[in-house]
């Protein structure tokens, strides 16, 4: 049976990646476009904030999963979060209190993901 330690490169791997996401994450948000004249513009100003701001409290496991399935989708998880992030501040369901209820949606694909590959 495989063993489920990591070596320290592969350690040293991982928090690289998932500093490279939460780096990529942060500009994502910031180049979010914001239509001046968008009826929902300061709803979604207020919550790409509320992102921004609370982004280093989501735990680190999370970012590790998230940063993990975006190299496996290479590039296409943050691709979607991209997507994602255009619609905060739309409607009562797109307004997230903070990081971790909006990447919150994507533990599915996590979960997925793991199921997966445990099959």
């Amino acid at each position: 049976m495989p063993s489920n330690d990591l070596t320290d490169a592969e350690v040293t791997a991982q928090i690289d990646r998932a500093d490279r996401f939460v780096e990529q994450l942060r500009d994502a948000i910031t180049a979010t476009a914001v239509d001046p004249a968008s009826a929902c513009a300061d709803y979604q100003r207020r919550g790409l904030r509320r992102i921004a701001d609370s982004l280093d409290a989501v735990p680190y496991v999370t970012i590790c999963n998230l940063a993990n399935l975006d190299a496996a989708m290479r590039g296409g998880l943050l691709e979607v979060i991209e997507v994602h992030l255009l619609a905060v501040g739309g409607g009562p369901t797109l307004d997230y209190a903070d990081a971790a209820a909006f990447l919150a949606g994507f533990e599915t694909m996590i979960e997925k993901a793991r199921k997966r590959r445990l099959q």
